[in-house]
């Protein structure tokens, strides 16, 4: 699902230039937008933009064994690409609650 996700945003991005700038300004914000979903402010969201001289590889976070911190299985589902966006947007469509797990809560207007 996140790659579909990213590739979404990609393609908008490519479209729309001023979908793009923003993307690159603001992009916890505009990722909230398209995704109708609050971002936990314990959450960092970078967009970074490639030239013809830079190549980026993301590696994912290492954690050390040795510490007392676990993954809840919420967690485990949305890094793993498990997390469901297609969520329902009202508690009264949900009634286990609405965040889904991972922290992610719907935006409701």
């Amino acid at each position: 699902m996140r790659k579909q996700i990213e590739q979404q945003i990609i393609e908008k991005a490519m479209k729309d230039e001023s979908f793009r700038k923003q993307l690159l300004e603001e992009p916890k914000i505009i990722l909230e937008r398209e995704l109708r979903m609050r971002i936990p402010d314990s959450l960092n969201v970078k967009v970074m933009e490639e030239d013809a001289q830079t190549f980026y590889i993301v590696l994912p976070a290492k954690i050390d064994p040795e510490t007392e911190f676990e993954l809840t299985e919420a967690d485990l589902e949305m890094v793993s690409g498990g997390y469901d966006y297609s969520m329902p947007e009202t508690a009264s469509e949900n009634p286990e609650g609405c965040n889904g797990g991972g922290g992610f809560t719907p935006i409701t207007n």
